[in-house]
């Protein structure tokens, strides 16, 4: 049976429609800024990313759910498996890992890490990630905690046989001496903590499946007893009242949980399962798309607010929870499945992401219980699908998307992580932020202006390495060199696009035709916004490192592609052309993939086939018609030291050979082309010196 909504005031909704227009992305999304609107950012904390006693008992030594993650495999086309963290894989009890966490969440604008934990009859586990990681953290001041009892018996759903029963490895006790045990475990060692969160001046205690709590303590006014004995406990140690959070999923129970002394709800997620509220029978009986979340998350929202209690509305990243299922086990399921084999989100993107965000927190900031808050599921959840931490695929666009709808902490800041060096930096915000520049969800970019700057200023267009596959808007390059530049009256715009996995799945051939026009789409869009950012039109140089300095390379010389005024590349990839490539550098392998190919070797042979677009996008092949047409005006390429005669590269993706061979052409062509030797830096000095004194 389908559920009956309610209808909201005409006040209500009026709030709420005029919440949602002024917190839409779009409208956050464009200009850097302080955290608005006093709403606490919750996000589901999931501890099992470190070896823990249990663990080790039940599935061996040294394990931990990153094995899941490792070894996951995509099953369907467009399948984004496995997850590759950019961060790395970090372990929730190192407290030097969690602090790289509550720097990325806390600058993204979450404010509250709600830790799932697990208790059973005095028996604990997976605590070691809050108690010997988050709590020793060196920077755990920037982000408040709190508990959320995950109320369920601890069954075996790890790569289990899809139909056979579930071994619980830990059973829930329901004895009142159980919940005041618990009750005092938290009162000793999280509710005296200075960051644990509170509502009201009272700790916050989430209880996950909070009407099965009631069922097994004998009802609401049990329970409600429990909680009167809770507030003499806590009298006793000098705190307050704690507030109870129930998560439920309906009114109904809100009902319920109110009679029992519950003062908030919440619930878990919205997943790939819920048809009552996405209200869509699924593509193939599991596939659900991720835009039907939207709605479905409203019609959530909207009926619980019809309950006695206020509700924080929760936001759902995602689901998919196929990691831990057999990789032998194909699709579909076998009949009688059980989870984890179960259903998917697909079509996830930070967009729509966005969206949720924006709608759920316009919906709390005109809800008149006033919750005070927004739950997002989840910080870390990687084998449900469900998580925030940047990935190869997708890079930080899910914080981002946090960051558009509640601003950064603090406001002047970006915190991100360098895809090839896993090292955290740190920049200025940019004055204008996630700016989209196409229609596709990774077409964004980011504009920082220098200050105090007189005329309109020159600018650099900054393309990320990763080979087309991997990295994020901005990565080390950017934090080094940021400054010095803006310091010289040069603006900097640093771009993200679409990878060649992304070309694959869309049908585009060749594959790096996806990320190149992206790239020339980059500089159509600066020169059309020039005037908003008072850039110089005529001064603009585009640059990158590694394959986004190729990519650079074709944009800025490209007959296809807008003029620039300079191109400045990165330890560059100059040729497309697998022949010349391993005439120049015989020991070189990379470059197959851009062509849709599986190794050099299939490449090499392919060559004719594909010289046509090998012509089209190989930057050695454009320099002729470049120079002829006069743009661009100078070309500056960087290594960091010349090779000497006869040696064989150490790293012949990125052999100063690149540079060498194409100067020559260069000068063949009476191109202005100059190696700059040392550091990115250095180069980057040089490139913007250049546009600065440019008439």
């Amino acid at each position: 049976m389908r559920t009956k909504y309610f209808s909201i005031s005409p006040i209500f909704a009026a709030l709420f429609f005029l919440a949602a227009r002024f917190f839409s992305p779009a409208a956050c999304a464009s200009e850097s800024g302080a955290p608005e609107g006093g709403l606490d950012v919750l996000c589901v904390y999931y501890p099992h990313w470190h070896v823990y006693p249990y663990g080790e008992k039940w599935f061996g030594k040294g394990w931990t759910e990153w094995e899941f993650v490792k070894t996951g495999k995509p099953r369907f086309k467009g399948h984004k498996l496995p997850y590759c963290p950019i961060p790395g894989y970090l372990d929730g009890k190192n407290p030097a890992d969690v602090a790289k966490e509550i720097d990325l969440a806390s600058n993204a604008g979450i404010t509250v890490f709600l830790y799932d934990w697990y208790w059973y009859g005095g028996k604990r586990t997976m605590q070691e990630s809050l108690e010997e990681g988050f709590l020793k953290a060196p920077n755990r001041d920037k982000m408040k905690f709190a508990i959320m009892w995950a109320y369920h018996d601890r069954v075996n759903a790890f790569r289990p046989d899809p139909t056979a029963p579930r071994e619980v490895l830990m059973k829930l006790e329901s004895a009142p001496e159980d919940f005041l045990a618990a009750l005092d475990y938290c009162i000793k060692h999280y509710f005296k903590e200075p960051n644990y969160y509170k509502v009201g001046g009272r700790p916050f205690f989430s209880i996950y499946n909070a009407p099965d709590f009631v069922k097994r303590h004998g009802g609401a006014q049990n329970v409600k007893k429990l909680f009167d004995a809770a507030v003499g406990a806590m009298r006793k140690n000098g705190l307050p009242p704690v507030h109870w959070n129930a998560m439920v999923g309906s009114a109904p129970e809100a009902e319920i949980m109110k009679a029992a002394g519950f003062e908030s709800t919440t619930r878990y997620g919205i997943n790939a399962y819920h048809r009552d509220l996405l209200q869509k029978e699924p593509v193939d009986g599991i596939f659900y798309d991720y835009a039907d979340a939207v709605p479905a998350h409203e019609r959530h929202w909207r009926n619980m607010a019809k309950s006695p209690l206020p509700d924080i509305p929760i936001a759902t990243m995602g689901w998919d929870s196929s990691m831990r299922c057999r990789n032998d086990v194909k699709l579909p399921w076998p009949e009688g499945a059980k989870y984890p084999y179960g259903g998917f989100y697909i079509n996830n993107t930070p967009d729509i992401f966005g969206e949720i965000l924006a709608k759920a927190k316009a919906f709390a900031l005109a809800d008149p219980k006033k919750p005070g808050a927004v739950l997002i599921n989840a910080w870390n959840e990687y084998t449900e699908g469900s998580y925030l931490l940047p990935d190869i695929r997708d890079g930080d666009g899910y914080l981002r998307a946090v960051a558009s709808v509640f601003g950064r902490r603090p406001a002047g800041e970006y915190v991100y992580f360098d895809c090839a060096t896993k090292k955290q930096c740190r920049v200025r915000a940019a004055d204008f932020e996630n700016v989209s520049y196409g229609p596709h969800y990774k077409n964004k970019l980011d504009v920082w202006l220098p200050k105090g700057a007189k005329g309109k200023a020159p600018a650099i267009i900054y393309f990320h390495g990763g080979g087309w596959s991997t990295g994020a808007i901005a990565d080390r390059f950017v934090e080094a060199s940021l400054e010095k530049i803006l310091s010289k009256g040069v603006a900097v715009v640093a771009a993200n696009y679409r990878f060649v996995q992304d070309a694959r799945d869309a049908g585009i051939f060749p594959p790096v035709a996806a990320p190149m026009e992206d790239c020339a789409k980059v500089v159509e869009f600066v020169k059309k916004n020039a005037g908003k950012w008072n850039v110089d039109p005529d001064r603009i140089a585009v640059s990158g490192g590694s394959a986004g300095a190729c990519s650079a390379l074709y944009v800025g010389l490209s007959p296809d592609c807008e003029s620039v005024a300079a191109i400045g590349a990165n330890i560059p990839q100059t040729s497309l052309d697998p022949a010349q490539m391993r005439e120049w550098i015989p020991n070189i392998a990379y470059g197959a993939h851009a062509f849709g190919r599986r190794n050099f070797k299939e490449w090499l042979a392919a060559r004719e086939e594909l010289l046509p677009h090998i012509k089209k996008y190989s930057p050695a092949g454009l320099v002729a018609g470049a120079a002829r047409r006069g743009s661009p005006k100078k070309i500056f390429l960087q290594n960091f030291r010349k090779e000497a005669a006869g040696e064989v590269s150490k790293d012949p993706t990125h052999s100063p050979k690149f540079c060498e061979e194409f100067a020559e052409i260069c000068s063949a062509e009476k191109l202005d082309c100059q190696i700059v030797y040392g550091s990115a830096e250095k180069m980057f000095d040089e490139l913007s010196d250049y546009l600065a004194n440019l008439k």
